[in-house]
Protein backbone atom coordinates (compact mmCIF):
# COMPACT_ATOMS: atom_id res chain seq x y z
CA UNK A 1 0.00 0.00 0.00
CA UNK A 2 2.91 2.55 0.95
CA UNK A 3 4.65 1.55 -2.31
CA UNK A 4 1.68 2.32 -4.61
CA UNK A 5 1.04 6.47 -1.92
CA UNK A 6 4.68 6.25 -3.02
CA UNK A 7 4.62 5.88 -6.63
CA UNK A 8 1.47 8.63 -6.53
CA UNK A 9 3.53 11.08 -4.96
CA UNK A 10 6.13 10.65 -6.78
CA UNK A 11 3.76 11.36 -9.99
CA UNK A 12 2.33 13.79 -9.13
CA UNK A 13 5.30 16.30 -7.79
CA UNK A 14 6.85 15.12 -11.60
CA UNK A 15 3.46 16.25 -12.85
CA UNK A 16 3.94 19.66 -10.95
CA UNK A 17 7.51 20.36 -12.02
CA UNK A 18 6.37 19.82 -15.24
CA UNK A 19 4.01 21.91 -15.35
CA UNK A 20 5.90 24.80 -13.58
CA UNK A 21 9.12 24.34 -15.98
CA UNK A 22 7.73 23.42 -18.84
CA UNK A 23 9.13 20.20 -20.27
CA UNK A 24 9.63 16.69 -18.55
CA UNK A 25 12.01 16.00 -15.86
CA UNK A 26 14.07 12.62 -15.41
CA UNK A 27 11.97 10.57 -13.39
CA UNK A 28 14.56 8.72 -11.86
CA UNK A 29 16.30 11.52 -11.04
CA UNK A 30 13.67 13.10 -8.78
CA UNK A 31 13.12 9.55 -7.15
CA UNK A 32 16.65 9.91 -6.15
CA UNK A 33 16.23 13.10 -4.23
CA UNK A 34 16.74 12.68 -0.30
CA UNK A 35 16.69 16.08 1.40
CA UNK A 36 15.13 19.55 -0.28
CA UNK A 37 18.48 20.44 -1.47
CA UNK A 38 18.67 17.96 -3.93
CA UNK A 39 14.99 19.19 -5.60
CA UNK A 40 16.34 22.51 -5.46
CA UNK A 41 19.39 21.88 -7.00
CA UNK A 42 18.10 19.51 -10.03
CA UNK A 43 15.14 22.21 -10.14
CA UNK A 44 18.02 24.92 -10.69
CA UNK A 45 19.65 22.82 -13.18
CA UNK A 46 16.51 22.03 -15.59
CA UNK A 47 15.23 25.47 -15.44
CA UNK A 48 19.34 26.48 -16.75
CA UNK A 49 18.94 23.75 -19.37
CA UNK A 50 15.27 25.86 -20.21
CA UNK A 51 16.61 28.46 -20.74
CA UNK A 52 19.33 27.95 -22.37
CA UNK A 53 17.53 25.92 -25.27
CA UNK A 54 15.21 28.66 -25.32
CA UNK A 55 18.03 30.97 -26.33
CA UNK A 56 19.28 28.63 -28.37
CA UNK A 57 16.26 28.27 -30.29
CA UNK A 58 15.42 31.82 -30.34
CA UNK A 59 19.33 31.75 -31.84
CA UNK A 60 18.53 29.56 -34.50
CA UNK A 61 15.54 31.03 -35.75
CA UNK A 62 16.93 34.22 -36.11
CA UNK A 63 19.99 32.95 -38.28
CA UNK A 64 17.37 31.38 -40.02
CA UNK A 65 15.07 34.17 -40.96
CA UNK A 66 16.93 35.73 -44.34
CA UNK A 67 18.07 39.35 -43.73
CA UNK A 68 16.50 41.52 -46.71
CA UNK A 69 16.90 44.74 -47.77
CA UNK A 70 14.48 47.22 -49.04
CA UNK A 71 14.50 47.15 -53.02
CA UNK A 72 15.52 51.34 -53.24
CA UNK A 73 18.36 50.69 -50.53
CA UNK A 74 19.48 47.41 -52.37
CA UNK A 75 19.97 49.43 -55.54
CA UNK A 76 21.65 52.08 -53.87
CA UNK A 77 23.88 50.46 -52.42
CA UNK A 78 24.60 47.84 -55.38
CA UNK A 79 24.95 51.47 -57.65
CA UNK A 80 27.84 52.61 -55.28
CA UNK A 81 29.72 48.62 -54.93
CA UNK A 82 29.34 48.82 -58.78
CA UNK A 83 31.55 52.58 -58.54
CA UNK A 84 33.60 50.91 -56.25
CA UNK A 85 34.52 47.92 -57.93
CA UNK A 86 35.39 49.94 -61.18
CA UNK A 87 37.25 52.23 -59.59
CA UNK A 88 39.34 49.57 -58.00
CA UNK A 89 40.10 47.90 -61.34
CA UNK A 90 40.33 51.66 -62.77
CA UNK A 91 42.54 53.16 -60.34
CA UNK A 92 43.76 50.50 -58.00
CA UNK A 93 44.80 48.18 -60.71
CA UNK A 94 46.65 48.44 -63.92
CA UNK A 95 43.47 47.12 -66.32
CA UNK A 96 43.95 46.81 -70.00
CA UNK A 97 40.56 45.94 -71.78
CA UNK A 98 40.32 45.01 -75.91
CA UNK A 99 37.79 43.50 -77.93
CA UNK A 100 34.59 45.61 -76.41
CA UNK A 101 33.55 46.47 -79.99
CA UNK A 102 32.37 42.44 -80.00
CA UNK A 103 30.10 42.79 -77.42
CA UNK A 104 26.51 41.29 -78.72
CA UNK A 105 24.37 44.60 -76.77
CA UNK A 106 21.05 43.75 -77.90
CA UNK A 107 21.31 40.01 -76.54
CA UNK A 108 22.35 38.34 -73.78
CA UNK A 109 24.86 35.45 -74.10
CA UNK A 110 26.93 32.69 -71.75
CA UNK A 111 30.32 34.44 -70.98
CA UNK A 112 32.59 31.66 -70.93
CA UNK A 113 36.04 33.05 -69.50
CA UNK A 114 39.18 31.28 -67.92
CA UNK A 115 39.26 31.41 -64.27
CA UNK A 116 42.63 31.58 -62.25
CA UNK A 117 41.38 33.88 -59.42
CA UNK A 118 39.34 35.80 -57.20
CA UNK A 119 39.48 38.83 -59.44
CA UNK A 120 38.42 37.10 -62.22
CA UNK A 121 34.51 37.64 -61.74
CA UNK A 122 35.06 41.59 -61.07
CA UNK A 123 37.19 42.27 -63.81
CA UNK A 124 34.86 40.59 -66.63
CA UNK A 125 31.99 42.93 -65.22
CA UNK A 126 34.59 45.79 -65.84
CA UNK A 127 35.69 44.73 -69.05
CA UNK A 128 32.31 44.71 -70.33
CA UNK A 129 31.04 48.16 -68.81
CA UNK A 130 26.64 48.68 -69.35
CA UNK A 131 26.31 45.27 -70.73
CA UNK A 132 28.02 43.37 -67.35
CA UNK A 133 26.10 45.25 -64.96
CA UNK A 134 23.35 42.96 -64.81
CA UNK A 135 25.34 39.77 -65.86
CA UNK A 136 24.64 36.69 -63.47
CA UNK A 137 27.12 34.20 -62.63
CA UNK A 138 26.81 30.85 -60.71
CA UNK A 139 28.59 30.75 -57.56
CA UNK A 140 29.12 27.40 -55.14
CA UNK A 141 26.28 27.41 -52.02
CA UNK A 142 28.56 26.25 -49.44
CA UNK A 143 31.18 28.99 -50.46
CA UNK A 144 29.54 32.16 -50.55
CA UNK A 145 25.35 31.64 -48.99
CA UNK A 146 26.23 29.41 -45.85
CA UNK A 147 27.57 29.86 -42.74
CA UNK A 148 27.49 33.46 -41.13
CA UNK A 149 24.02 35.32 -41.89
CA UNK A 150 25.78 38.45 -42.57
CA UNK A 151 28.12 37.00 -45.43
CA UNK A 152 24.87 34.94 -46.86
CA UNK A 153 22.83 37.97 -46.54
CA UNK A 154 25.23 40.33 -48.25
CA UNK A 155 25.77 37.59 -51.47
CA UNK A 156 21.85 37.48 -51.73
CA UNK A 157 21.35 41.18 -51.88
CA UNK A 158 24.46 42.69 -52.94
CA UNK A 159 25.63 40.76 -55.90
CA UNK A 160 24.25 39.27 -58.60
CA UNK A 161 25.39 35.30 -58.13
CA UNK A 162 23.22 32.94 -58.29
CA UNK A 163 23.70 29.99 -55.43
CA UNK A 164 24.29 26.26 -56.62
CA UNK A 165 24.91 23.62 -54.28
CA UNK A 166 28.53 21.83 -55.20
CA UNK A 167 27.34 18.59 -54.84
CA UNK A 168 24.04 18.46 -56.95
CA UNK A 169 23.93 16.57 -59.93
CA UNK A 170 24.73 17.89 -63.28
CA UNK A 171 21.21 18.50 -64.51
CA UNK A 172 20.09 20.60 -61.55
CA UNK A 173 23.21 22.97 -62.40
CA UNK A 174 22.13 23.19 -65.93
CA UNK A 175 18.65 23.64 -65.54
CA UNK A 176 19.65 26.60 -63.10
CA UNK A 177 21.93 28.02 -65.73
CA UNK A 178 18.96 27.52 -68.05
CA UNK A 179 16.32 29.28 -66.48
CA UNK A 180 18.47 31.99 -65.73
CA UNK A 181 19.47 32.41 -69.85
CA UNK A 182 15.86 31.86 -70.23
CA UNK A 183 14.81 34.98 -68.27
CA UNK A 184 16.93 37.16 -70.33
CA UNK A 185 19.98 36.94 -68.26
CA UNK A 186 23.53 37.28 -69.64
CA UNK A 187 25.37 34.29 -67.35
CA UNK A 188 28.81 34.33 -67.13
CA UNK A 189 30.18 30.18 -66.94
CA UNK A 190 34.04 29.62 -66.03
CA UNK A 191 33.85 26.44 -68.36
CA UNK A 192 37.32 24.70 -66.24
CA UNK A 193 34.64 23.95 -63.28
CA UNK A 194 37.43 25.84 -60.47
CA UNK A 195 40.53 28.14 -60.38
CA UNK A 196 43.40 27.17 -62.28
CA UNK A 197 46.45 26.97 -59.87
CA UNK A 198 49.02 27.20 -62.42
CA UNK A 199 47.39 30.60 -64.57
CA UNK A 200 46.96 27.94 -67.84
CA UNK A 201 43.56 27.83 -69.53
CA UNK A 202 42.67 24.39 -69.03
CA UNK A 203 40.13 21.98 -70.28
CA UNK A 204 36.31 23.12 -70.19
CA UNK A 205 33.80 21.29 -69.06
CA UNK A 206 30.94 19.88 -71.99
CA UNK A 207 28.21 22.53 -70.41
CA UNK A 208 28.78 25.56 -72.21
CA UNK A 209 28.32 23.81 -75.71
CA UNK A 210 25.02 22.03 -73.99
CA UNK A 211 23.77 25.31 -72.80
CA UNK A 212 24.32 27.52 -75.96
CA UNK A 213 22.88 24.90 -77.93
CA UNK A 214 19.78 24.07 -75.74
CA UNK A 215 18.83 27.97 -74.81
CA UNK A 216 19.49 29.43 -78.67
CA UNK A 217 22.18 31.62 -77.33
CA UNK A 218 26.02 32.84 -78.35
CA UNK A 219 28.76 32.70 -76.31
CA UNK A 220 31.22 35.51 -75.74
CA UNK A 221 34.85 34.37 -75.37
CA UNK A 222 36.95 36.25 -72.33
CA UNK A 223 40.13 35.78 -71.82
CA UNK A 224 41.68 37.27 -68.22
CA UNK A 225 45.68 38.00 -67.75
CA UNK A 226 47.41 38.43 -64.98
CA UNK A 227 45.13 37.89 -62.23
CA UNK A 228 47.04 34.73 -61.37
CA UNK A 229 49.31 35.85 -60.51
CA UNK A 230 47.98 39.56 -59.10
CA UNK A 231 45.78 36.87 -56.46
CA UNK A 232 46.61 33.65 -57.13
CA UNK A 233 43.91 31.03 -55.15
CA UNK A 234 45.11 31.18 -51.42
CA UNK A 235 46.14 34.28 -51.39
CA UNK A 236 44.40 37.60 -49.60
CA UNK A 237 45.86 40.57 -51.09
CA UNK A 238 46.67 41.42 -54.50
CA UNK A 239 51.05 41.09 -55.01
CA UNK A 240 50.78 42.66 -58.42
CA UNK A 241 48.45 44.71 -60.48
CA UNK A 242 48.86 44.31 -63.85
CA UNK A 243 45.61 42.28 -65.73
CA UNK A 244 43.85 42.38 -68.68
CA UNK A 245 41.09 41.40 -70.46
CA UNK A 246 40.75 40.41 -74.14
CA UNK A 247 37.13 39.88 -75.20
CA UNK A 248 36.36 38.28 -78.62
CA UNK A 249 33.93 37.80 -81.81
CA UNK A 250 30.69 35.90 -80.29
CA UNK A 251 30.63 32.49 -81.37
CA UNK A 252 26.99 32.98 -82.95
CA UNK A 253 23.94 30.26 -82.19
CA UNK A 254 23.73 29.91 -86.20
CA UNK A 255 27.14 29.61 -86.73
CA UNK A 256 27.32 26.81 -83.77
CA UNK A 257 24.37 24.96 -85.34
CA UNK A 258 25.90 25.35 -89.07
CA UNK A 259 29.44 23.62 -88.01
CA UNK A 260 28.05 21.05 -85.64
CA UNK A 261 25.00 19.85 -88.42
CA UNK A 262 24.69 16.03 -88.49
CA UNK A 263 25.72 15.13 -84.58
CA UNK A 264 24.30 13.92 -81.90
CA UNK A 265 23.36 16.54 -78.93
CA UNK A 266 25.93 14.95 -76.83
CA UNK A 267 28.94 15.30 -80.07
CA UNK A 268 27.48 19.18 -80.69
CA UNK A 269 28.31 19.93 -77.01
CA UNK A 270 31.59 18.62 -77.26
CA UNK A 271 32.77 20.82 -80.54
CA UNK A 272 30.82 23.68 -79.23
CA UNK A 273 32.92 23.68 -75.72
CA UNK A 274 36.28 22.84 -77.53
CA UNK A 275 35.29 26.11 -79.93
CA UNK A 276 34.81 27.95 -77.06
CA UNK A 277 38.17 26.55 -75.13
CA UNK A 278 39.96 27.17 -78.60
CA UNK A 279 38.66 31.09 -79.05
CA UNK A 280 39.85 31.79 -75.41
CA UNK A 281 43.33 30.20 -76.24
CA UNK A 282 43.14 32.26 -79.27
CA UNK A 283 42.45 35.43 -77.36
CA UNK A 284 45.38 34.54 -74.90
CA UNK A 285 47.81 34.56 -78.10
CA UNK A 286 45.95 37.41 -79.37
CA UNK A 287 44.37 35.88 -81.75
CA UNK A 288 40.51 35.99 -82.82
CA UNK A 289 38.40 32.99 -83.41
CA UNK A 290 36.07 33.64 -86.48
CA UNK A 291 33.65 30.70 -86.86
CA UNK A 292 32.86 31.87 -90.36
CA UNK A 293 35.84 30.90 -91.72
CA UNK A 294 35.53 27.14 -90.52
CA UNK A 295 33.67 24.39 -91.96
CA UNK A 296 32.38 21.49 -90.98
CA UNK A 297 34.20 19.21 -91.70
CA UNK A 298 37.54 20.18 -90.31
CA UNK A 299 36.08 21.65 -86.94
CA UNK A 300 34.41 18.12 -86.44
CA UNK A 301 37.17 16.30 -87.40
CA UNK A 302 40.24 18.62 -86.03
CA UNK A 303 38.81 20.25 -83.16
CA UNK A 304 40.19 18.49 -80.63
CA UNK A 305 43.46 19.49 -78.87
CA UNK A 306 46.54 18.70 -80.22
CA UNK A 307 49.06 16.39 -78.31
CA UNK A 308 50.76 18.01 -75.81
CA UNK A 309 54.42 18.53 -76.78
CA UNK A 310 56.93 16.55 -75.27
CA UNK A 311 58.72 17.39 -72.39
CA UNK A 312 62.42 16.26 -73.55
CA UNK A 313 63.28 19.36 -74.39
CA UNK A 314 62.09 20.93 -70.90
CA UNK A 315 64.50 17.37 -68.98
CA UNK A 316 67.50 18.70 -71.61
CA UNK A 317 66.88 22.11 -69.91
CA UNK A 318 67.37 20.91 -66.59
CA UNK A 319 71.24 19.03 -67.78
CA UNK A 320 72.05 22.65 -68.75
CA UNK A 321 71.39 23.93 -65.54
CA UNK A 322 72.63 21.31 -63.67
CA UNK A 323 75.36 23.29 -60.90
CA UNK A 324 77.75 20.66 -59.66
CA UNK A 325 78.92 20.76 -56.15
CA UNK A 326 75.68 21.30 -55.46
CA UNK A 327 75.06 17.62 -53.16
CA UNK A 328 77.38 15.47 -51.03
CA UNK A 329 75.22 12.25 -51.65
CA UNK A 330 73.60 10.89 -54.49
CA UNK A 331 70.23 11.57 -55.18
CA UNK A 332 67.67 10.43 -57.75
CA UNK A 333 64.25 12.04 -58.34
CA UNK A 334 61.46 10.16 -60.70
CA UNK A 335 58.51 12.48 -61.80
CA UNK A 336 55.02 11.53 -62.96
CA UNK A 337 53.74 14.38 -65.05
CA UNK A 338 50.32 14.32 -66.54
CA UNK A 339 49.17 10.79 -67.89
CA UNK A 340 52.22 9.95 -70.16
CA UNK A 341 55.04 11.62 -69.67
CA UNK A 342 58.09 9.75 -67.01
CA UNK A 343 61.53 10.75 -66.30
CA UNK A 344 64.18 10.14 -63.71
CA UNK A 345 67.02 12.01 -63.10
CA UNK A 346 70.34 11.12 -60.79
CA UNK A 347 72.13 14.15 -59.39
CA UNK A 348 75.80 12.98 -57.63
CA UNK A 349 78.26 15.44 -56.60
CA UNK A 350 79.70 15.90 -60.16
CA UNK A 351 77.46 14.21 -62.26
CA UNK A 352 73.62 15.08 -63.91
CA UNK A 353 71.89 11.87 -65.60
CA UNK A 354 68.70 12.34 -66.98
CA UNK A 355 66.06 9.28 -68.07
CA UNK A 356 63.04 8.86 -70.01
CA UNK A 357 60.43 6.62 -67.55
CA UNK A 358 60.99 4.43 -64.52
CA UNK A 359 64.22 2.93 -63.60
CA UNK A 360 64.49 0.38 -61.12
CA UNK A 361 64.37 0.95 -57.55
CA UNK A 362 62.53 3.16 -55.54
CA UNK A 363 63.48 7.09 -55.62
CA UNK A 364 64.59 9.45 -53.08
CA UNK A 365 61.66 11.94 -54.43
CA UNK A 366 58.76 11.41 -56.40
CA UNK A 367 57.08 14.57 -57.80
CA UNK A 368 53.73 14.47 -59.32
CA UNK A 369 51.80 16.89 -61.70
CA UNK A 370 51.02 18.78 -64.67
CA UNK A 371 53.30 18.98 -67.83
CA UNK A 372 52.47 23.19 -67.32
CA UNK A 373 53.10 23.12 -63.89
CA UNK A 374 56.76 21.18 -64.20
CA UNK A 375 57.15 23.84 -67.33
CA UNK A 376 56.46 26.50 -64.79
CA UNK A 377 58.79 25.23 -62.15
CA UNK A 378 61.90 24.53 -64.62
CA UNK A 379 61.45 27.48 -67.17
CA UNK A 380 59.75 30.35 -64.61
CA UNK A 381 61.62 29.54 -61.71
CA UNK A 382 58.20 28.84 -60.30
CA UNK A 383 57.70 27.46 -56.80
CA UNK A 384 54.23 25.54 -55.98
CA UNK A 385 52.16 27.14 -53.33
CA UNK A 386 51.40 25.23 -50.23
CA UNK A 387 47.50 25.83 -51.68
CA UNK A 388 48.55 23.34 -54.46
CA UNK A 389 50.10 21.16 -52.59
CA UNK A 390 47.33 21.08 -50.42
CA UNK A 391 44.70 20.99 -53.48
CA UNK A 392 46.64 17.91 -54.77
CA UNK A 393 47.96 20.01 -57.42
CA UNK A 394 51.42 19.00 -56.90
CA UNK A 395 52.35 15.83 -55.00
CA UNK A 396 55.57 15.11 -53.58
CA UNK A 397 56.76 12.22 -51.09
CA UNK A 398 59.90 14.83 -49.87
CA UNK A 399 59.42 18.13 -50.22
CA UNK A 400 62.77 18.71 -48.69
CA UNK A 401 64.25 16.97 -51.54
CA UNK A 402 62.15 19.63 -54.00
CA UNK A 403 63.93 22.45 -52.43
CA UNK A 404 67.18 20.44 -52.58
CA UNK A 405 66.09 19.85 -56.93
CA UNK A 406 65.72 23.94 -57.30
CA UNK A 407 69.03 24.44 -55.50
CA UNK A 408 70.66 21.67 -58.04
CA UNK A 409 69.41 23.03 -60.88
CA UNK A 410 69.05 26.62 -60.27
CA UNK A 411 65.42 27.05 -59.86
CA UNK A 412 64.99 28.91 -56.81
CA UNK A 413 62.58 31.55 -57.17
CA UNK A 414 63.55 35.09 -58.35
CA UNK A 415 61.16 36.77 -56.66
CA UNK A 416 62.55 34.54 -53.25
Amino acid sequence: MWSRVLILMLLELLVAFERELGHALDAERVSSAVTVADVESFVREAESARRLATATEGIEKEEATPLELPEPLREAAMAWMGRAQHGFYDRVLHTEVSGRAFIPHNRNCIIAANHSSHLDMGLVKYALGSYGQKMVSLAAQDYFFEGNRYRKAFFENLTNLAPMPRGNSLRQALRQAGDLIEQGHTVLIFPEGTRSTDGQVHEFKSAVGHLALHHHVDILPVWLGGTHRALPKGATLPRHRQVQARIGLPLERAELLRLTQGLSAVEASRVVTRLAHRAVVMLSQERILDTRDLKPEEVQDSIAPPEPESLETVFRELELRFKAGSVQEPISFYFSLGDTERWTVRVTDRHCEVVPGKVAGPADCVLKTSPDMFTRIVRERYTPSPAEFLAGTVKSNNIQLLFTFQKVFQLESVES
